[in-house]
């Protein structure tokens, strides 16, 4: 395996959290996990495709988002550090009801569904690092379900400043409505008084 020193920053921070991974574990790691460059705006997935990848993001952004009533909805936006997939189509190998779309030029590990079985399958090691993502993603579903039922829009725009600090700045106003469950206008509204009040 390549020393730590020679992975991407994020990925070595990952990984230099659990025990060594034995040898095997580690020339398996180096063989699946290849870094791919795209664009901003990419799709990656599409409804009625199979979302047949977990997503490890290096440096960018990844959202998943779907349209209801012509409305578009984002269901979750990950940064650095994260790992996405549309999890139902992912785990239950269906197609997607949902777009993943990368919302800055992005570098990102991808791992193929066969190969995440395989892995814990054949190297037990792994079964910690899925279960040190599992977790993360109930803190942040419990913290997105927390956003989404404060009623006051104002105060659900601030928790997302509190909450995603890694987030500010970097997203489109239309992008950060559609996740907050607001208008545009509201998002106008609220930075324009939140401008005043400083």
């Amino acid at each position: 395996m390549l020393p730590l020193t020679e992975l991407p920053t994020q990925l070595a921070e990952v990984i230099t959290q659990f025990p060594p991974f034995s040898e095997p574990a580690q020339q398996a790691l180096n063989q699946l996990f290849k870094p791919t460059t795209y664009l901003k705006g990419s799709i990656l997935v599409t409804p009625g495709q199979s979302s047949d990848y977990l997503y490890f993001i290096e440096k960018g952004l990844l959202r998943a988002y779907y349209f209801e009533e012509g409305k578009e909805i984002t269901a979750w936006i990950l940064a650095e550090g994260g790992v996405g997939t549309i999890s139902q189509s992912f785990y239950q190998q269906v197609p997607s009801t949902q777009y993943l779309e990368t919302l800055e030029e992005s570098t990102i590990f991808r791992l193929h569904y066969r190969d995440f079985i395989r892995l814990q399958e054949e190297h037990h090691e792994y079964i910690q690092v899925v279960l040190h993502f599992t977790q993360q993603y109930f803190l942040d579903y419990d913290a997105r379900i927390q956003l989404l039922c404060t009623r006051s829009p104002l105060r659900r725009y601030q928790l997302f400043e509190e909450q995603y600090p890694n987030l500010r700045g970097r997203l489109a106003q239309s992008v950060l409505a559609s996740y907050l469950n607001m208008s545009y206008y509201q998002i106008s509204r609220i930075r324009t008084q939140l401008s005043r009040d400083k």
